[in-house]
């Protein structure tokens, strides 16, 4: 133990050092803390994952994303996976034949999938600088969420249909899983630059926390961004929650301001909000911590989604 003790003496001990220099400097303290907790906020995104489809809607989706990506200086990653339609099959087909008409579906979805692929990349290359492909034969919310571990966004179309069979992307298994914001775009949207006016759907809640720091590269680029107070179903969101969140966003250099309005039926009134605002996206918390309200507040996202025209920027 004595060993230990004058061995200890001897090269100094690191936390007496530091006690040392917080009396000797009044501001040591803070540097001392913020040398060994560092932490910022996205600067931008790295990557843009945009699941892919073969209507019209779909390569409209692919074009906004790839503006997004190229004026963020982000690559892009297109994802499509889908089943291979059921081949009739006769009666009094053998398994062989059974199998020979398998492969021939099989060979048809890969196929489609190269045109897809060739489409996206002559939509998007010229705009974006690295563009990478994912394509496979499966559920398509499946390849997304096991495509979104590189990613820092997913951007998926509005429509949600029951299954995955027709290569749709289920928004809420995303959002539960995917653990990466999710940018909804309604279908026909066109925009050939980022988001001037944003709007932020305020809830003090910690899915809301979460949206709002991961759309700061998109809010730091903003003209103007309005924060909306929503009341939550059984509880009032307090006024000073969206004093702090427009400090928060004006000292990471966002042109952030409350809006002064709030909504007590937050769907209709958010909506109502962003048509006479003119807002070109949304940023709003999808779930709610709270399990008394999250079941309500689901019912309300999912509302948001099929009547939204602008794209939203959802988390959990």
């Amino acid at each position: 133990m004595l060993a230990l003790i004058s061995d200890k003496s001897a090269h100094g001990d690191p936390v007496e050092g530091a006690l040392t220099r917080i009396k000797a400097e009044p501001n040591a303290r803070s540097r001392i803390v913020s040398d060994s907790h560092q932490w910022e906020a996205p600067m931008s995104y790295a990557e843009i994952l945009v699941a892919l489809g073969e209507d019209d809607a779909a390569y409209q989706r692919a074009s906004y994303a790839g503006m997004l990506a190229g004026q963020l200086g982000a690559s892009l990653l297109g994802v499509l996976s889908r089943w291979p339609h059921p081949p009739d099959v006769e009666p009094n087909a053998t398994i062989g034949m059974v199998g020979e008409l398998l492969a021939e579906a099989r060979a048809s979805c890969r196929l489609d999938l190269a045109t897809v692929e060739a489409g996206f990349r002559a939509t998007v290359e010229p705009s974006v600088d690295q563009v990478f492909f994912a394509g496979g034969i499966g559920s398509m919310t499946e390849a997304v969420l096991r495509e979104a571990r590189r990613a820092d966004l997913i951007v998926i179309g509005q429509s949600t249909p029951s299954g995955d069979d027709d290569g749709f992307c289920d928004a809420q298994v995303l959002l539960v899983r995917g653990g990466r914001p999710v940018l909804v775009v309604p279908p026909a949207y066109e925009a050939r630059a980022l988001p001037r006016h944003i709007a932020i759907a305020w809830r003090d809640c910690r899915a809301s926390r979460r949206v709002v720091r991961e759309a700061l590269p998109l809010l730091r680029r903003a003209q103007q961004v309005s924060v909306v107070t929503l009341n939550e179903v059984l509880s009032a969101t307090p006024a000073s929650s969206a004093a702090d969140i427009v400090g928060f966003l004006q000292s990471h250099g966002v042109p952030a301001r409350a809006s002064g309005r709030s909504g007590a039926a937050p769907l209709r009134e958010l909506l109502h909000i962003l048509d006479e605002d003119d807002a070109d996206l949304l940023v709003a918390p999808a779930y709610c911590s709270n399990q008394l309200v999250c079941s309500e507040l689901m019912r309300q996202t999912t509302r948001m989604l099929s009547r939204c025209r602008i794209p939203c920027l959802l988390s959990t």
